[in-house]
């Protein structure tokens, strides 16, 4: 491999290593279990690497699990009551299952579901000449070939609900007034939590994008976690690429927004090991900043200089490097087929501000967008 051009050998590892991505179910947890068997309808062919969701009446999702190679799966017992088993894989309907009745002296039970083969078209992963994508098609089909793999992985990172919560150390921005101005420092607190990853949901961020207002002048920023990848919008709204590596052990997804995405977006590289499959680290930067920082905080500082120098005083336009905005998720495997996000930090903007005042001239105002740091680190799993 040392004699192949770089793309060339960062791809063969891809297709070699990617095989390796949806590993086979850890052994069953001491307990009453919920397992089952995938199995095609018709045919009877075990369905591997599909998504399984235990769902109550409202839709809730309780549990979460990959099938393996046999098609198996196994999810905690619920309490007593009915609930339904969800089935989800990229490229065909989702599929659920007829009601499950679970008792109160209900003990481990294995379900054998049929799930019939219902496939749906993907647009935004055919490989066509006509695509709004600055791809080629060789490139969009080598990158939904990193997509699909990583997927039943991404599908289910983002929430320990089914395994247990979390204890996380957050490192949060608070404001702290000096002198008459606004100062931030850090603020360190330890949560319980069953999201590694407070965010809104795939839909929101499909729709409104990766910002947000609070109370008309706050905002927070969120990240692409597990949830949002997975999403079908994603696909949607983003370009895939491959990505090189001059480090031959990883290999890189690339996404950014398609293009007239008017609202925050993020674009960036998900790192995925070559050898064993796992997500190694998501980096991603903030896009089309600028508008929305002018239409929902220059608004405030304006009017909060205004209120103490109102005559003779001139704005400049936002200076900003959008580079400085973005953040990264790291990622850790807990069990044979679970990984979560360990750790993650987001760096988004703020609106500080140079003042100059002069005899005669009066006072020019320049806003700078400088980066606030959020933060997140898992120190333990705490089992039920």
């Amino acid at each position: 491999m040392t004699n192949l051009h770089p793309l060339s050998r960062a791809l063969l590892i891809a297709s070699l290593g990617l095989a390796l991505l949806a590993p086979p179910l850890a052994s069953q947890e001491a307990g009453s279990r919920l397992s089952g068997l995938l199995l095609t309808e018709g045919s009877g062919v075990a369905i591997e690497g599909a998504h399984v969701t235990l769902v109550d009446p409202g839709d809730v999702v309780l549990a979460e699990s990959l099938s393996d190679e046999q098609g198996a799966f196994s999810l905690p017992m619920p309490p007593p009551g009915t609930y339904r088993v969800r089935v989800t894989r990229i490229g065909y309907q989702t599929w659920a299952s007829d009601t499950v009745h679970v008792a109160a002296t209900s003990q481990s039970r294995v379900l054998r579901l049929n799930v019939p083969v219902q496939a749906i078209p993907l647009p935004e992963l055919s490989v066509v000449e006509s695509n709004d994508c600055p791809t080629t098609p060789e490139e969009r089909r080598l990158a939904f070939e990193l997509y699909e793999s990583v997927l039943p992985i991404l599908a289910t990172v983002s929430s320990t609900a089914d395994l247990g919560a979390l204890r996380m150390r957050m490192i949060r921005p608070t404001v702290v007034w000096r002198r008459g101005g606004r100062r931030y420092a850090r603020d360190t607190t330890t949560v319980v939590v069953l999201r590694s990853l407070n965010n809104e949901s795939p839909e929101y961020l499909e729709r409104y994008g990766y910002a947000d207002v609070i109370q008309d002048s706050m905002t927070t920023f969120y990240a692409p976690d597990g949830d949002a990848m997975a999403s079908p919008g994603f696909l949607a709204t983003h370009c895939l690429r491959p990505v090189v590596s001059d480090d031959e052990t990883k290999v890189g997804l690339g996404f950014e927004p398609k293009p007239g995405r008017e609202v925050v977006d993020v674009k960036g590289v998900l790192w995925i090991d070559a050898v064993d499959g796992g997500p190694r680290a998501l980096e991603f930067q903030y896009t089309s900043l600028r508008p929305f920082l002018r239409r929902h905080l220059e608004p405030s500082l304006r009017a909060d200089i205004l209120s103490r120098h109102p005559y003779r005083t001139r704005f400049h336009g936002i200076e900003m490097d959008e580079s400085e905005f973005g953040g990264v998720l790291r990622f850790e495997r807990i069990t044979g087929n679970r990984w979560l996000i360990r750790e993650w930090r987001i760096q988004r903007p703020w609106l500080a501000h140079k003042y100059l005042w002069r005899v005669r001239v009066g006072s020019t105002v320049w806003p700078r967008a400088k980066p606030l740091t959020i933060s997140g680190e898992v120190l333990a799993l705490l089992r039920p």
